[in-house]
């Protein structure tokens, strides 16, 4: 880990003062991924490209184990998720911890609550790491609520959507009767569309709300097991953890966001899109174009300076057909999809966080593309796009990290071997379940 400078600017929301940079032109970077998503790898790349040391803590089948960015790996465990990032926290002596998923983040936060409340420092180890990766420790439980958040988004005038935390189908009935449907129930520490239900009628709202907090598998948590080799959902189902449900207005209109990389609590770059294409109803972008968005902007650098952030966010937004407004939906307090995406000085997220962490002049490079369209890796079919968007669009692919290329190139398909592998990593033992590890 690089030396740290002595103070950083005061006025953070908790009242301290944050670690201001590492002293140190080449930062390790360490990323923390809890599932098979593929965007952590391109992140990595993006960093490795830079200079920075990229070394990652994920599960066994993830991207990242295979990248020729990553020079090295440690396992993620679902059963003891604290303890194996806090293990390769310890290795890996990382000067930055980028979270790549909900659940990640969710990690980190427990991970600083237990060094807070057993006395530790806040500007010394661990903690220190913490604060400096992902911002004022004060924003922590706000961001893993999407009530509290939405409602600190209304306190700053940010345009948002009705909502309420619903832990009962009565609250639920209430608020559907004072608002109305269409409405759309969500829960806390998901994301990717997991965990969302768009609802017309009462009869589908309590159907869906049944839905969100059993703690029965679903196909869902079979696909995500056989196909992606992800054992979290398990692991949940065994915690026997009941999540927490909110209700939302619902907007009809165009779906965007914006990603950026912040540094206590300041706006360092950005990049904001339209969603043209999804991987699936209500999943992540396939195919976006890039827009600029004055009202999306000013909300999000609110929102930053409001919670100290640093490091990666997304937001979510709808731009309402009916008046052209951005209702800002939900926050995405990691690396998302497009942040690795090198679109030149005011929109290379990486490089703008590299440089406020090692205090060194921001990295110039050219903008990877001059085309406004761009087709997200891992491809979607262009079979399923239309010949002229195909023809226009820039096709985002990992061409410098062959490996991963060869293995995931196309999109990850349901296969009995691919059944199979996963399956190995289960035993059943007298009607109880494990991971083998």
């Amino acid at each position: 880990m690089g030396v740290y400078l002595s103070t950083g600017p005061e006025g953070s929301p908790d009242g301290l003062r944050l670690p201001r940079q590492v002293a140190t032109l080449k930062p390790t970077i360490l990323l923390a991924s809890t599932n098979s998503w593929l965007s952590p790898v391109r992140i990595a790349g993006t960093f490795a490209d830079l200079g920075c040391r990229v070394q990652a803590v994920c599960p066994p089948r993830n991207a990242l184990t295979v990248s020729s960015a990553v020079r090295r790996t440690y396992l993620y465990r679902s059963f003891r998720p604290v303890l194996s990032i806090d293990t390769a926290i310890e290795a890996a002596d990382p000067d930055l911890v980028v979270p790549c998923d909900d659940l990640a983040t969710a990690h980190l936060h427990a991970i600083y609550e237990r060094e807070s409340r057993y006395g530790s420092s806040p500007w010394s180890g661990t903690a220190a790491l913490l604060v400096r990766s992902l911002g004022s420790p004060a924003s922590y439980s706000i961001i893993d609520s999407r009530q509290e958040f939405l409602a600190l988004a209304r306190e700053e005038g940010v345009l948002v959507p009705n909502s309420a935390l619903t832990p009962e189908l009565s609250a639920l009935d209430r608020w559907i009767h004072d608002s109305g449907v269409p409405a759309v129930l969500k829960t806390d520490c998901t994301s990717g569309g997991e965990g969302v239900r768009i609802v017309e009628t009462r009869h589908q709202a309590h159907r869906a709300f049944r839905e969100l907090v059993s703690r029965r598998p679903t196909a869902q948590t079979f696909k995500r097991i056989l196909m992606d080799g992800d054992t979290t959902s398990v692991a949940r189902l065994l915690r026997r953890e009941r999540p927490l449900v909110s209700v939302q207005q619902f907007v009809a209109g165009q779906d965007a966001n914006l990603a950026l990389a912040c540094w206590q609590g300041e706006v360092l770059a950005q990049i904001t899109a339209i969603v043209l294409k999804t991987r699936s109803p209500k999943g992540p972008a396939a195919v976006i174009r890039l827009i600029e968005n004055s009202q999306m902007s000013a909300a999000v650098k609110k929102i930053v300076r409001r919670l100290g952030l640093s490091g990666f966010a997304g937001f979510d937004f709808v731009i309402e057909d009916r008046t052209g407004k951005a209702f800002l939906i939900e926050i995405n307090p990691r690396a998302t999809q497009t942040c690795h995406l090198q679109l030149g000085m005011r929109r290379n997220l990486s490089a703008a966080l590299c440089a406020s962490v090692s205090g060194s002049p921001m990295a110039k490079s050219p903008s990877v593309t001059a085309r406004h369209t761009i087709v997200l890796w891992p491809h979607v079919s262009e079979n399923l796009l239309p010949a002229r968007l195909v023809e226009r669009a820039y096709f985002d692919t990992p061409r410098h990290d062959p490996e991963v290329v060869r293995l995931y190139g196309s999109s990850k398909r349901f296969t009995l071997s691919n059944a199979m592998k996963s399956l190995k990593g289960i035993v059943w033992r007298k009607g109880q379940v494990r991971i083998a590890e």
